[in-house]
């Protein structure tokens, strides 16, 4: 059985890092990037596990941000089920969103968790949630919920 306050005090370990990180980061315009995931297929996480960019020719927008996919068969599948293919908390870190904050990511990190594709910021950011997965998205869609309130 894993421990949850561990868990929790693992990532509370790594908010050191992101903190750092964000301070970092320059605050990006409060206009939303129409191009989604720099460009990398988001079929391609699920159905190979790999960080595949896609193909320009192939393209789908879901929600005012446009998706390049692989093939025509990845178009198929994302445009089949769109919420199955796109990663959680819109693309951003998924541990740093469990800490309650927006941090972009890098989208050739990536872990797939029960059929779900999350995003990380860094390897530190990744090695903690693939440490114990359920309590991280457990506090992220918490946190996630919150931040989109504060922001909207």
């Amino acid at each position: 059985m894993k421990h949850p306050i561990r868990s929790f005090l693992l990532i509370l370990a790594v908010a050191l890092s992101f903190t750092l990180s964000l301070n970092a980061q320059t605050k990006s315009s409060s206009q939303k990037k129409t191009d989604a995931l720099e460009q990398y297929c988001p079929v391609a996480y699920a159905a190979m596990g790999k960080a595949v960019k896609g193909d320009a020719k192939y393209t789908s927008t879901y929600q005012g941000k446009k998706y390049s996919l692989l093939n025509a068969d990845a178009k198929k599948m994302f445009d089949a089920d769109p919420e199955k293919y796109i990663p959680k908390y819109d693309g951003l870190c998924a541990t740093a969103v469990a800490m309650g904050q927006k941090m972009e990511s890098n989208p050739e990190l990536f872990s797939v968790h029960e059929e779900a594709t999350y995003l990380f910021s860094s390897k530190e950011a990744k090695q903690a949630f693939d440490k114990d997965p359920e309590a991280t998205i457990s506090m992220a869609d918490k946190q996630f919920a919150m931040l989109e309130k504060k922001h909207k």
